[in-house]
């Protein structure tokens, strides 16, 4: 139990050091947020999520009665128009990966940073569509 709230709170370490040096552009100039961190049990690895923050979020409430609430998200402009294809991305950090690990050690007081692989955060594009389709069937 208490390896895991370690694993916890390293993870949560990590992906507000990350986010930071991705905001400050220095080491990686794209749009992409971190959406989550994920750390091996050994704390050797970490799985880092992201998904590309060129997005355009509307929140609609309706009537008080149904106490629903719409959310529609969609992708500001084409990612193929501009160049930003999320496999794209991943790969593009996965190779500038030692710099990002790199730029972290001044955030974070961690004797070893764990080895970072960058994977696409699919979880919001399938939100997005299944939102897209309810909201077509209702």
């Amino acid at each position: 139990m208490k390896k895991e709230i370690r694993n916890l709170k390293i993870a949560s370490v990590l992906h507000r050091a990350i986010s930071r040096v991705l905001m400050e552009g220095k080491v990686f100039n794209k749009n992409v947020a971190v959406s989550d961190v994920k750390l091996s049990k050994d704390l050797k690895k970490a799985d880092v999520y992201i998904v590309l923050s060129s997005l355009n979020i509307q929140v609609a409430d309706y009537s008080d009665s149904e106490k629903s609430t719409w959310i529609s998200a969609s992708r500001i402009g084409d990612p193929s128009e501009n160049n930003c294809d999320i496999n794209t991305v991943v790969n593009e950090m996965n190779q500038s990966a030692w710099s990002i690990r790199k730029s972290i050690l001044c955030y974070v007081d961690l004797r070893f940073i764990p080895e970072l692989v960058f994977k696409p955060d699919l979880a919001f594009d399938n939100f997005v569509n299944v939102s897209k389709i309810l909201h077509n069937h209702t």
